[in-house]
């Protein structure tokens, strides 16, 4: 990596040069604290070797406890600088960068594995002993654990395994909402422009946007479960400020506001921290522009489906809430973008072991 690096949101609005140290490993955090202020299932970030602009009017702080304080763009909701006040230390979010993690760097650690109950992505992210370096299970990467983050551990598995309904919650609160079991009449009466969302880009079946068969592609398992997937396509790291997007797909009538129990669900009413973000023309971003979390993605295209940010999910067994979610591992949606990428290349080749 060059000595100084360009970083740049989504939108456009976080621009600067900064200058990351690279370390002997890329450091992935999986803790409870990274996954609900994030949205993603991990998070990734690089020291860097000065204090960055910090005061530019797009920013966002969010303190998440007395310890630790993150920056994302409050236009886009990308998370871009973070700072532990016991170290004195300012990181930078991988995914903005030019490169996330040099082509001769294999060597993965992990941290806050303990808190996901079931490994998280760490459990695609290894190469064997060489490559599987763990480094404090426990903590979270940018610091030990304190007492609002405590707090929040304490409420990440509050649901019965058996429970009708998934929680899901950002880690300031603001965004908080149910996810009701897969049926056969809501669940199946939406429908989608294109027969599986996890093909490539410029494959003919996404270009063409066919479906006449009307597959049901986001029910798996009997009906009994979602489909979920990785995603590493430019404008998920842009809008996230991290290389790995976790989604999963969700009929929009199965989503269930906390405040308002039994209505139809509608994206405002979810709260009043949920803002939105226009990407492109008729696809919409949504997150907490209080903590940053990334929450949803959903299109006019395909109105009735929506993508759910899988670290905002709050499930018994653990963050790849496997009692509800059915994992792609074929492939890494969209890995196209990301070609020459060894954290992407990582991740499919941990994908298809599973």
């Amino acid at each position: 990596m060059s000595e100084t690096s360009c970083i740049t949101c989504l939108c456009g609005q976080v621009s600067q040069r900064v200058s990351p140290t690279l370390a002997e490993s890329f450091s992935v955090c999986h803790c409870s604290s990274c996954r609900s202020t994030s949205g993603v299932l991990c998070t990734s970030y690089l020291v860097l070797n000065s204090p960055p602009d910090i005061n530019k009017c797009c920013l966002t702080e969010y303190a998440q406890s007395a310890n630790v304080s993150r920056w994302f763009c409050a236009v886009c909701g990308a998370h871009v600088f973070a700072y532990a006040k016991h170290a004195d230390r300012y990181y930078v979010a991988t995914g903005l960068l030019e490169t996330t993690i040099p082509s001769e760097q294999r060597r993965v650690t992990h941290w806050g594995t303990r808190h996901t109950r079931d490994g998280g992505l760490s459990r695609f992210l290894q190469l064997g002993n060489d490559a599987s370096a763990n480094g404090d299970v426990t903590a979270c990467l940018l610091g030990p654990t304190v007492a609002n983050d405590k707090e929040n551990d304490k409420n990440e598995n509050n649901g019965d395994i058996h429970s009708s309904r998934l929680q899901a919650r950002c880690h300031c609160g603001g965004v908080d909402f149910s996810i009701t079991r897969p049926d056969d009449i809501r669940s199946r009466s939406v429908w989608s422009p294109w027969p599986d969302l996890l093909v490539p880009y410029h494959s003919a079946s996404l270009r063409e946007k066919s479906n006449p068969d009307d597959v049901k592609w986001w029910v798996c398992a009997d009906n009994t479960k979602y489909l979920a997937g990785t995603c590493a396509c430019t404008s998920c790291r842009l809008a996230s400020g991290f290389p790995i997007q976790t989604w999963a797909f969700v009929p929009k009538t199965n989503i269930v506001s906390a405040a308002e129990s039994g209505t139809e669900f509608e994206y405002r009413s979810t709260s009043a921290t949920l803002q939105c973000f226009e990407s492109s023309p008729g696809v919409f971003r949504e997150f907490c522009n209080l903590c940053g979390a990334t929450v949803f993605w959903h299109c006019s295209e395909r109105p009735g489906v929506v993508d759910v940010s899988v670290g905002v999910l709050r499930a018994q067994t653990g963050a790849r809430a496997e009692d509800w979610l059915d994992w792609v591992t074929a492939r890494v949606s969209f890995a196209e973008d990301a070609l020459g990428d060894p954290l992407i290349a990582l991740l499919e080749e941990g994908l298809r072991a599973s």
